[in-house]
């Protein structure tokens, strides 16, 4: 069924319950062939609804009661409905589940309304919650004289209704806060997440279990499943090491330990992204925790090779070596040098590298910590040339780079004043300062001294002779039934043999 704004999907299943969808914001694009979830449910025999609309409209305009209306019909002969609504979703979800009868509705991130009329008429406190992060852009964008007045009211709902949010978005909380004096619910936290509160339960597995128990546990067992979901996603590890790495390195270390090694759906990819560790002892180290970057270290080494061996665990040496070291840059990337282009950049990798690369170290020679790479057991200094990075066997030459202790901290300097530049240095060009952005291009003619023109070193493990190879082994059999060699009775030739070797 398709109207002008609206389009009704419907998959009938071998389930007696039924599942009713309504889509989030930016999902216009697709709303012709597809509802959210409606392919997991199709391919697992599961009822569904799912209402979406051609347009942001927050299900508000003159179809709707039509399409409700055909939505009770098709859904009136199932035994339970259950409604799952993120986003501007969670609207219809909760404003017509009385009218549809659903015994219990998941809502993630609802809003009370978007007509700034009636936010304007609560009191300042909740009015400026209401009004916080993206909301004047939203009522700019959606908002018309046609959906005036409309929001939830306490006589939409009189089942279940779980509601899922991130405390440190302020919008969400308000409208959470505005709700709860006007319908009754139990909430599930998800901090830290943000509004998109769908990423952190993204799976056809974890979809399949939250229905489930939508449609037959208590409702404290379904929130108790949905916090269980949010912990062990890899949304929400990804999400925590965003906020919290630069301030938190070695919690954020642990907390990803956790996830590795219990092997959650997702694990390998944090592996795979090699520089994720890097920026956490690039972090440690700017904290003043070397011993702990050495243990990040150790443990992703540990880790990654043991996941290519056929041993449970592959021991690692940890000796470091003391005449060099590595040099990382503020976003995690290991510093080396393109024979290629004869330049340097920022590598994400932590085991190889680009073609035609080699590492380049930190050396203390007397006083001056120069950048140099190894060939054949020989150390090339690195020198500065016409916009060029050139290699050199002679140390004292002027255009040689070296690295500078940090500078004195300029003027409003966030990351000075929140203790982030301990031991660290800087590279100081005939241009002004090297830089390293996210994408690891170097630059060298930086104006600035601020975090992504500094540098943190790092020991690299000692180049240690591999260990002589283990040798399987057949297992010995019993003295009392071996059969010496001499007594293994010999097969009679057959007639191919015997005119084979005639």
């Amino acid at each position: 069924m398709e109207g002008k704004e609206l389009v009704l999907h419907y998959n009938e299943g071998k389930t007696e319950y039924c599942v009713i969808t309504f889509p989030g914001r930016f999902h216009t694009h697709e709303a012709k062939e597809k509802f959210f979830g409606g392919n997991i449910f199709a391919k697992n025999d599961i009822s569904s609804i799912g209402l979406t609309t051609k347009i942001d409209n927050w299900f508000i305009c003159d179809e709707i009661d039509e399409f409700i209306e055909k939505i009770k019909e098709i859904s009136s002969k199932y035994t339970k409905i259950v409604a799952i609504g993120p986003s501007m979703g969670s609207y219809p979800a909760i404003k017509y589940s009385k009218k549809l009868n659903i015994h219990r509705i998941l809502s993630l991130a609802p809003k009370w309304t978007i007509d700034p009329k009636l936010i304007h008429s609560e009191p300042d406190k909740i009015r400026d919650g209401l009004l916080s992060d993206d909301m004047n852009s939203l009522i700019e964008n959606i908002f018309s004289d046609e959906k005036s007045g409309h929001c939830i009211e306490s006589g939409d709902v009189n089942n279940e209704l779980i509601v899922c949010y991130d405390t440190y978005r302020k919008l969400d909380k308000f409208n959470v806060q505005k709700l709860r004096t006007i319908i009754n619910f139990e909430e599930v936290l998800f901090p830290k997440c943000g509004h998109v509160i769908i990423d952190q339960l993204q799976g056809s597995e974890n979809l399949l279990k939250i229905v489930h128990s939508l449609v037959y546990d208590d409702i404290k067992t379904t929130c108790e499943l949905l916090t269980k979901i949010r912990r062990s996603h890899k949304n929400k590890i990804k999400k925590y090491y965003d906020v919290a790495h630069e301030k938190h390195p070695y919690y954020c270390f642990l907390m990803m330990r956790k996830f590795i090694d219990g092997k959650f759906p997702g694990y390998k990819e944090f592996l795979l992204k090699q520089n994720t560790f890097s920026n956490l002892m690039d972090k440690l180290v700017r904290n003043g925790y070397h011993a702990l970057s050495k243990e990040v270290e150790f443990y992703f080494r540990n880790k990654i090779i043991s996941e290519s061996s056929l041993d449970i665990e592959l021991e690692v040496g940890s000796n470091y070596r003391a005449d060099i070291f590595n040099i990382m840059d503020y976003h995690g990337g290991r510093l080396e040098y393109s024979l290629r282009a004869e330049t340097l950049f920022a590598s994400g990798y932590f085991f190889g590298g680009r073609d035609l690369a080699v590492n380049v170290f930190a050396r203390k020679v007397n006083s001056d910590i120069l950048l140099v790479t190894i060939f054949d057991g020989q150390y090339f200094y690195l020198q500065f040339e016409n916009g060029k990075i050139r290699l050199t066997r002679f140390m004292n030459d002027p255009s040689v780079l070296k690295l500078s202790p940090k500078k004195p901290p300029q003027q409003n300097d966030f990351f000075y004043e929140n203790n982030f530049m301990k031991d660290i240095f800087r590279v100081v060009t005939p241009y002004g300062y090297m830089m390293s952005p996210p994408d690891g291009n170097i630059v060298f003619d930086s104006p600035n001294a601020l975090p992504w023109e500094s540098f943190s070193l790092h020991p690299p493990m000692e180049d240690t002779p591999p260990p002589a190879p283990q040798i399987r082994t057949a297992p010995t059999l019993p003295e009392e039934i071996r059969m010496p060699v001499q007594q293994v009775p010999k097969k009679k030739a057959r007639f191919l043999s015997r005119f084979m070797a005639s």
